[in-house]
């Protein structure tokens, strides 16, 4: 996840020279993802300032239960869980500090969601 200033602006860049396409947008929470080329990988732009500053994020299954599981273990959480557009996300600590985001696809029953 990136955090961008203007959705539109960063979305011709993304696609024009980036290459990359652009396969859903979420305007109630400010964000929009893209399908890098020939991947299954995606980007998600955002505007939100209260998410933490991500690239990257864990797919996990069931973001509730595995946040459930972590605190059982004593581990802690960083950040949410929160309801995202495909479900929930949220970010772990691990035992030296390292922050660790995680989401999952509830809302769209396991399988990834594009609006293309």
């Amino acid at each position: 996840m990136y955090k961008v200033k203007d959705l539109s602006i960063s979305e011709a860049f993304y696609t024009d020279l980036m290459g990359m396409t652009k396969v859903w947008e979420d305007a109630d929470r400010g964000m929009m993802g893209f399908l890098l080329k020939d991947s299954d990988s995606e980007v998600v732009l955002h505007t939100r300032d209260d998410l933490p500053p991500f690239s990257y994020n864990y797919l996990v299954d069931n973001v509730k239960q595995f946040c459930d599981e972590h605190r059982r273990k004593d581990y802690k959480i960083a950040f949410g869980p929160i309801k995202v557009r495909s479900g929930n996300y949220a970010v772990l600590v691990d035992p030296d500090g390292n922050r660790i985001p995680i989401i999952d696809l509830t809302e769209f029953g396991g399988v990834p969601r594009y609006d293309r």
